[in-house]
């Protein structure tokens, strides 16, 4: 059995199972290529672990168990914890924008940084992805 941890970097960094392998959903199919052994999806939200597993080949799909993330439950259970540490490294850290923190504490660098990187989101889309694009249109009011 292989366990991937899909919930986010910083609290897959704060505390995991040992052996559990951080993922996210654009990383999972090429983390998972190859493995034979059943597979665990472990999210906070089981939805999250459910769309990610939409992108894995059938037959490991049909091994796939989704499993809740609750360190508590874990911790009660005996299972060997991993807590504290640097991984996965920053660099890998996509889900979490580090520099967006100092921007609440009145660093104009910072929140500048921020906001180029927001309005650089959609420059990083495919043409399948602009395709699919459906922005929020604010209903005008009478």
């Amino acid at each position: 059995m292989r366990l991937f941890d899909l919930r986010p970097s910083m609290a897959y960094r704060a505390a995991h199972i040992k052996d559990a392998r951080w993922s996210i959903r654009p990383l999972l199919a090429a983390a998972v290529a190859g493995e034979t052994r059943p597979l665990r999806l472990l999210a906070d939200d089981p939805q999250v672990a459910r769309l990610a597993a939409l992108e894995l080949p059938e037959a490991q799909r049909k091994t796939l168990r989704i499993c809740s993330a609750a360190p508590a439950a874990w911790h009660a259970a005996g299972l060997p914890l991993e807590e504290g540490g640097t991984q996965p490294p920053d660099a890998e850290c996509i889900d979490f924008l580090f520099f967006v923190h100092d921007r609440h504490a009145g660093n104009k660098a910072a929140a500048r940084q921020y906001l180029a990187w927001e309005l650089g989101l959609l420059a990083q889309l495919d043409a399948r992805e602009l395709a699919a694009f459906r922005p929020l249109v604010a209903e005008e009011r009478p």
